[in-house]
């Protein structure tokens, strides 16, 4: 019975923690630092490994499902679901997304219990290895079946300066490895403490623990971020400026598609289009899938919007649905049609660039293993989307600089919902030359929940990673101006409509992240393959 208690004790503890760490406040970064240690303790203690992937999956399971709860608001909202069949909908996303902390324990389970790493050096081993195995686990649920990355372990860091400065140079994958690494150093230090070794302890804490606080003192000694921007700033003799408006309409989602409504929305757009324009924007940005229409199909719409930026001399970017012939890429001659969610770019000379959305959302946008299991695609009913196939940069004259009044060339990366949540799929557009992030997206579908804060804070990491401005434009909100060091500087809240108008400098130089954006997961595989390594020659030598 005590056993029991300390059993459901230990893992209510871990859940508890890990829910704290990423609901941020002034210190709750810290709770990340000790958030596996009973987890930690348990499942190597466990009887068996199936046991200790057990206690992972109840922890991840509790975790998930209170904190991704509000995905039932989108499912109850917009399907013909019964409650029922939405609670187990929501309990099969929690149970996947458990899957990875299953194998987390059991993998800690089984190096703390293998006899070639029963040794001081061996231990330090296992640390290395699970530290490295959690980054392929977070990496591997940003792309199974599409990717779900939400909430990877190093946000919980996002506003904490000693470590937050290291995400241009490894991102969020990096920080999620060191807290993990964190975690194993204080509970290894804890235990050989806990049986007078203070030579293990001594061991284990300069090993796994001094190279955090290397880290964290280099933070306090190193220039800070904002001071080194606006120093470089003002030494640019190039740096461009550029205005830009964010126009959030606030349209619920379930009046945007509604035939009576389709003109009121034109019309509704492009009056607070023409209230932006009094700021004399370089660019105005509307939100993901603006106007109920297919734009190619309308081409008096169409029309009238090109008209608009020409005559005013400033360009439009919105997102919107396409619904084209395309060629087949082994038979061109043979067409299919296809859907994509995709953004326009409208500028004064009459050019229209078009990126159509890669990363779609599993089962919003397709049906992953619908092929295999075509019940699926009656439970969760979605649009089928095409993926687009091809990583570029918008181009846009715009932006004066201080020594001419001619038009600078700004690369714009465009980005569609929760593209904006994949680290090394947004670094890509930065290492192909982008200098400012622009995220369209339509959270809606969330309604009011803690959905579109939480999808705001995790594409926050993406303007410290890559140090860049981010432009962010939400249908229903939450819009939002996110600076180089991932802070907000204007925001307009959920279920109100209105404008943002900022002038934003552009990033100048792409990070050593944005060029090695898979640089972490190639270190922790490079990681775990010694460590295979190292086990099979002990083991040779051990007979």
């Amino acid at each position: 019975m005590i056993q029991a208690g300390f059993l459901l004790g230990g893992c209510l503890s871990s859940a508890a923690t890990l829910y704290l760490s990423f609901n941020l406040h002034a210190y709750s970064w810290t709770w990340a630092f000790i958030t596996l240690i009973p987890l930690l303790a348990i499942a190597e203690k466990s009887s068996s490994l199936r046991r200790a992937c057990g206690i992972g999956l109840l922890v991840g399971f509790s975790f998930n499902f209170i904190e991704l709860f509000w995905i039932t608001n989108s499912i109850a909202g917009f399907t013909n679901l019964p409650q029922a069949v939405v609670i187990i909908v929501m309990g099969l996303l929690a149970l996947y997304m458990a899957l990875y902390l299953a194998l987390f324990t059991g993998l800690w389970h089984y190096l703390r219990n293998l006899p070639p790493l029963k040794s001081s050096w061996g231990n330090i081993i296992s640390a290395l290895t699970t530290a490295a195995a959690w980054i392929l686990f977070e990496d591997l649920r940003g792309s199974f079946m599409g990717g779900f990355p939400w909430h990877p372990l190093g946000l919980t860091q996002i506003d904490n300066q000693l470590f937050n400065w290291l995400l241009p140079w490894g991102g969020v994958r990096l920080l999620s490895g060191l807290i993990v690494l964190g975690n194993i150093g204080l509970y290894l230090s804890a235990l050989a403490l806990f049986k007078k070794r203070r030579k293990q302890a001594g061991l284990y804490a300069f090993s796994l623990l001094g190279p955090l606080l290397i880290l964290a003192f280099l933070a306090g000694k190193t220039e800070p971020a904002k001071t080194a921007l606006q120093r470089a700033i003002q030494t640019l003799n190039q740096a461009t400026s550029t205005k830009i408006v964010i126009v959030q309409p606030n349209i619920p989602q379930k009046e945007k598609w509604r035939p009576e409504n389709r003109d009121k929305i034109i019309e509704k757009m492009i009056a607070m289009t023409r209230k932006g324009l009094k700021y004399r924007p370089d660019l105005i940005v509307w939100p993901e899938a603006a106007l109920p229409l297919l734009l190619e199909k309308e081409m008096v719409i169409s029309n009238r919007l090109q008209e608009l930026v020409r005559t005013e001399q400033t360009s439009l970017m919105l997102g919107g649905p396409r619904y084209i012939d395309e060629p087949q890429k082994n038979q061109p001659e043979i067409t299919q049609k296809k859907l994509y969610n995709s953004i326009f770019l409208f500028t004064p000379d009459n050019q229209r660039q078009i990126y159509n959305k890669i990363k779609l959302v599993p089962y919003g946008e397709f049906t992953p293993l619908a092929k295999f299991f075509p019940f699926i695609s009656k439970i969760v009913p979605g649009l089928d989307y095409s993926s687009g196939d091809k990583i570029h940069n918008f181009n846009l004259a715009t932006g004066r600089n201080r020594n001419s009044p001619k038009k600078q060339p700004l690369k714009i990366a465009p980005s569609v919902c929760f593209e904006g949540v994949f680290p090394a799929f947004t670094a890509r557009f930065f290492g192909a030359g982008a200098n400012l992030l622009i995220n369209l997206t339509n959270d809606a579908w969330f309604g009011d929940s803690p959905g579109p804060r939480q999808h705001l804070l995790n594409i926050r990491l993406r303007a410290l990673e890559n140090r860049c401005y981010i432009v962010r434009c939400a249908n229903t909100g939450i819009s939002a101006i996110i600076n180089p060091q991932g802070e907000i500087e204007q925001q307009l809240p959920l279920n109100q409509e209105g404008l943002i108008e900022a002038t934003i400098t552009p990033c100048r130089q792409a990070t050593f992240f944005a060029h090695h954006p898979d640089l972490p997961t190639i270190v922790a595989g490079f990681v775990i393959l010694l460590s295979l390594l190292t086990i099979f020659f002990r083991r040779q030598r051990n007979g």
